[in-house]
């Protein structure tokens, strides 16, 4: 009977080390649950924290993205403008040129015409001298026929004096 009692001192001794160290385990174990725990916890809230900050961050890319295209829309608006100004400059330096050219044309007709009407007084001119010196030199060879004549008429005369002078015949 002693040795049964030290049978079962000595195994309720082992049963009794072994609830112990099934509690060590068992202590270790749920202090090591509890620190992952924590661990996962503290992951966790990071988690979340690093998600919100991510949903900030891309918020805020999304209105930084929607300010700039704004800015590049007014831009493209404010380039619209600008090129539509440039066009009407250009449609209206075109019309001014077209509007030029015309009166360059007329311009050039009219001094093509009067040109012409130059000319054409210079040739009447050229004529009308060539007809006054014509006129000139007819009046100089009838002038000079009426001196032959008036010289020849007072040769005659003299003669004609002369004769009656000889003949005296009296006047």
């Amino acid at each position: 009977a002693r040795a049964d009692d030290a049978t079962t001192r000595a195994m309720a001794e082992v049963n009794r080390q072994h609830e112990i160290e099934m509690e060590e385990v068992e202590r270790q174990v749920n202090e090591e649950k509890q620190f992952l725990q924590r661990e996962v916890d503290g992951l966790e809230v990071e988690e979340a924290r690093l998600m919100q900050e991510r949903a900030r961050a891309v918020a805020e890319a999304n209105r930084q993205h929607e300010i700039e295209m704004e800015e590049v829309k007014r831009q493209i608006d404010g380039l619209r403008g600008e090129k539509q100004a440039f066009q009407h400059e250009v449609d209206a330096l075109k019309e001014d040129k077209r509007r030029m050219q015309t009166q360059l044309y007329y311009k050039q007709r009219a001094i093509d015409t009067q040109r012409s009407q130059a000319e054409e007084r210079q040739r009447e001119m050229e004529q009308l001298r060539q007809e006054k010196e014509e006129a000139e030199q007819r009046v100089r060879e009838t002038e000079q026929v009426l001196r032959n004549t008036e010289a020849a008429s007072q040769e005659a005369e003299r003669k004609l004096e002369e004769r009656e002078e000889v003949l005296n015949i009296p006047p």
